[in-house]
């Protein structure tokens, strides 16, 4: 049991993404191209992020694996 399956009358949005850093390049492994190195960057709202990395909505623990 998780945290989310024993909260009542509460709702969760749960998001992953999967990322690979290797000598300083950034990948999106859930990306069309899995290849393409992104951007980290900072701002004052987000703080750390990654640009354009893609989120994928979990409804279930199959969904993360």
């Amino acid at each position: 049991m998780s945290v989310i399956d024993n909260a009542e009358e509460k709702k969760f949005l749960v998001r992953c993404s999967y990322i690979e850093i290797y000598n300083e390049d950034i990948r999106d492994l859930l990306s069309k191209d899995t290849k393409e190195k992104k951007d980290l960057k900072e701002s004052p709202e987000k703080g750390l992020f990654i640009k354009d990395l893609c989120m994928m909505v979990c409804k279930t623990i199959d969904d993360f694996e």
